[in-house]
């Protein structure tokens, strides 16, 4: 048997993640697909609770030891190190320029302006939920201070709670991200007029990255 060689450094899997939104409660989310080309297993349960709520969809991060030949040498668990994660997710698009199509098109793009635009100066900021980065460690891990809860202010008008999901750990110590609760919503009780450039409009959806900082036989 060939011998292992020492880890020299670690990389988190995968690379990108993706946690699908639902408004069923947190605690009855399934995992996302973790090998190419697989399609998600709700298991026996199915996709929806008996209440026809949508079950969360949850990322699970994990962290891989590789050797000085850029060989994968073990998955680092809680078992082996002590591993704490962070994740920093926000959500920009009401800050952000109107979708008329990709803006890395070259001279196939087609020029556009900010959504919310009649709000201008530092009143923008108050566009941006981004409820902070959020860290986590140890096995089975969560609770409300791991919730991504963040808030949106239109102008002068009032803050308005936007819960972009939440944080935590499994068994082993691996990162599970959960998404939000699919909503969406005008902060004027405004009808959709187009599919992107709602002015005033808000949703719960997120993205940002996701980070590792692991203490594996005394080395960090």
């Amino acid at each position: 048997m060939t011998e292992k060689k020492p880890i020299v450094r670690c990389a988190i899997h995968p690379a990108v993640g993706v946690a699908r939104v639902g408004n069923a409660p947190a605690h009855e989310y399934y995992l996302a697909p973790e090998l190419p080309g697989r399609a998600a297993d709700p298991g026996p349960g199915g996709f929806k609770n008996a209440k026809g709520e949508v079950r969360k969809e949850a990322a699970r991060f994990r962290v891989y030891g590789y050797d000085e030949d850029g060989r994968v040498v073990q998955e680092i668990t809680a078992e082996d190190a002590e591993i704490t994660w962070e994740a920093h997710l926000a959500n920009r698009k009401a800050a952000w320029y109107q979708f008329q199509n990709a803006m890395d098109l070259k001279q196939y793009a087609m020029s556009t302006t900010f959504r919310n635009g009649t709000i201008t100066g530092a009143s923008r900021a108050a566009l941006v939920i981004d409820p902070g980065a959020r860290r986590i460690s140890g096995r089975g891990t969560s609770g409300a201070r791991y919730r991504l809860d963040g808030h949106i202010r239109f102008g002068g008008g009032s803050p308005i709670q936007v819960p972009l999901g939440e944080l935590r750990t499994d068994e082993k110590g691996r990162l599970l991200v959960l998404g939000g609760d699919g909503k969406s919503a005008s902060s004027t009780n405004q009808p959709a007029t187009t599919f992107a450039n709602n002015d005033g409009w808000y949703d719960d959806t997120s993205d940002g990255p996701v980070t590792a900082r692991v203490k594996l036989g005394g080395r960090e």
